[in-house]
């Protein structure tokens, strides 16, 4: 390709040369303008040296949310999408920075650990199948899936090695948020019952309401007459969380379930059969089977759930310190504005409902 010679003192010489190079650099190199329309799924949302992220990329992780959580644009609002995709983009942004940190730590058993997390996921599908659909669900393919893990097991053993230490609480500590929170550690009284239910549909006919009361009448009448109560529920019951248990719901404090179910059972005998009685839910009766006392739990009988408590904290701490320096010192650059969402008032609950164990389902439900 012949190019015409301008004279020497030409003005035109220098600008026009570097134009006609730059457009064969171009050509050369196969490249394309910079997207600059920010509606168009090229734009480049945020960006470091070899790295970009793309409006088509924040999509498809936010559209892969919205599934998950099934929910919709319109449930979120136009109000709330901008912080939404401002977290979206933080968090991609973050997991680029994080694993950039990997090579240079020499992590141990990644490929393991990666491999033993998909394993245990895929078991808690029944079948094959099962573990497929929800991945077409999710519109990944398995290798895909394989990689995400891959990504979270070495975000995990970056934060382990650069931000998560001393992460267990001293004994003081413990024995310390005990005495300035003493009124989270008391525990109402409780009760634990069996119960056979019928469940009466809301839009349920009169007949097919009394055909439902003529069951728990039958069901009532077996166990008054000394049949075992747990066999008239596993065979009689409609509570598929009690049922398969003969019954039993576990233990409850008042206000965990119906008004109806709390007048009946908070005024039951333990052994006592209550009364057929009406819920929301449909018909019940239920027999009290034990009782736990209410008051203050001790702090050795705290004290695991407390420093449980206390380390979560210090780890939640210990990660945002670490991903918000990071994020600053990054030097990455946005091309989408950023909103931050308002700040929300501190909450302060006792660890594990404040009694030392893990809140079971609410036996109304």
């Amino acid at each position: 390709m012949a190019f015409p010679i301008l004279g020497r003192n030409s003005p035109a010489r220098p600008a026009r040369c570097f134009a006609l190079l730059a457009a064969v650099a171009l050509l050369a190199a196969g490249c394309h303008p910079r997207v600059t329309d920010p509606n168009d799924p090229n734009f480049i949302l945020a960006e470091k040296g070899d790295w970009t992220i793309t409006n088509a990329q924040l999509n498809t992780e936010l559209n892969g949310l919205l599934r998950e959580r099934q929910i919709t644009p319109e449930q979120i609002g136009p109000d709330r999408m901008p912080v939404i995709k401002t977290n979206m983009l933080k968090n991609m942004v973050l997991e680029k920075l994080i694993l950039a940190r990997a090579p240079a730590l020499n992590l141990k058993d990644v490929d393991k650990d990666s491999a033993d997390s998909f394993d245990r996921l895929k078991g808690r599908f029944p079948t094959e199948k099962d573990f497929d659909d929800q991945l077409k669900q999710a519109g990944i393919t398995e290798d895909e899936f394989k990689k995400r893990i891959h990504d979270q097991v070495v975000i995990h053993k970056v934060l382990e090695a650069e931000a998560l230490q001393n992460t267990d609480p001293s004994d003081q500590e413990v024995n310390d948020f005990y005495l300035q929170h003493k009124d989270l550690f008391n525990v109402p009284p409780k009760l634990r019952a069996s119960r056979v239910l019928v469940i009466v549909d809301s839009k349920a006919t009169p007949s097919d309401k009394a055909a439902k009361k003529t069951a728990i009448d039958k069901a009532h009448a077996r166990v008054a007459k000394g049949e075992d109560f747990s066999k008239v529920a596993m065979e009689v019951s409609e509570d598929r969380y009690s049922a398969p248990k003969g019954g039993d719901i576990g233990y409850f404090q008042r206000g965990e379930n119906e008004s109806q179910f709390d007048d009946v059972a908070f005024n039951s005998k333990v052994g006592a059969l209550s009364p057929v009685f009406e819920t929301p839910m449909g018909y019940q009766f239920i027999k009290i089977t034990d009782t736990r006392a209410g008051g203050p739990v001790s702090i050795g009988d705290a004290r695991t759930s407390i420093a449980e408590h206390l380390k979560q904290d210090k780890i939640n701490r210990l990660e945002e310190a670490y991903t918000e320096k990071l994020l600053k010192d990054s030097g990455v650059t946005y091309h989408m504005k950023l909103v931050d969402p308002p700040p929300m008032p501190p909450a302060m609950s006792a660890p594990n409902g404040g009694d030392g164990t893990s809140q079971g389902a609410p036996p109304g439900q």
